[in-house]
């Protein structure tokens, strides 16, 4: 029990991982705020192309950290390997549901920053180098700090649980639980044997 408490299992790549595992769930997780954005602004077409971008990077991040990750397997001692793993997964895991977290949090902010982006892009005839080039401008990085915002429970009125399709409630969660899990099982699996 006292193995618990110690936290020499934290060490610094667990937490260089878990700070990048947190990054790439929040860009997950605000990746549905372009969605929102582009049936918001009635163009979804736009909007659905950048989701697909974002969803892309963020990807593609979540397969750069797998080596990071399954370094954290390799560095683990002998003794107890078992406990030591198991306790810095916990963090790992931790770190996505931390991530998410803040995405949930950001998700009114970045709707209606996204909804602008969505709107440039169609602007600029599809051109994402285009809307990188004017998005990070210092007149537009100031405009859109002052879009920030918090989600409140006013956003929820009117939606009621009885409505909501169970099975694909279910599914979603499945699926995203095995999304969230699926490399670090994999990466515990090859390295046990």
């Amino acid at each position: 029990m006292e193995e618990l408490f110690s936290l020499e299992f934290i060490t610094v790549k667990v937490l260089l991982v878990s700070l990048f595992i947190i990054l790439i769930h929040s860009i997950e997780t605000l990746a549905y705020a372009v969605r929102l954005s582009g049936a918001r602004v009635k163009l979804i077409a736009s909007g659905l192309s950048l989701f697909s971008m974002i969803v892309i990077v963020s990807r593609m991040a979540n397969m750069m950290q797998q080596p990071f990750t399954g370094s954290i397997v390799d560095t683990a001692p002998e003794e107890n390997f078992l406990a030591f793993v198991e306790n810095q997964y916990r963090v790992l895991i931790g770190a996505s549901t931390v991530g998410t977290i803040i995405g949930i949090l950001l998700l009114p902010t970045f709707v209606a920053i996204f909804s602008r982006a969505i709107i440039h892009l169609a602007n600029e005839g599809g051109s994402v180098p285009s809307l990188l080039k004017i998005g990070f401008t210092w007149k537009y990085l100031k405009r859109g700090l002052t879009q920030f915002g918090i989600p409140r429970f006013s956003y929820l009125k009117g939606i009621k649980l009885s409505e909501i399709p169970k099975r694909l409630f279910l599914f979603n969660m499945f699926v995203t639980a095995i999304y969230t899990i699926g490399v670090l099982c994999a990466l515990c699996l090859f390295a046990g044997t």
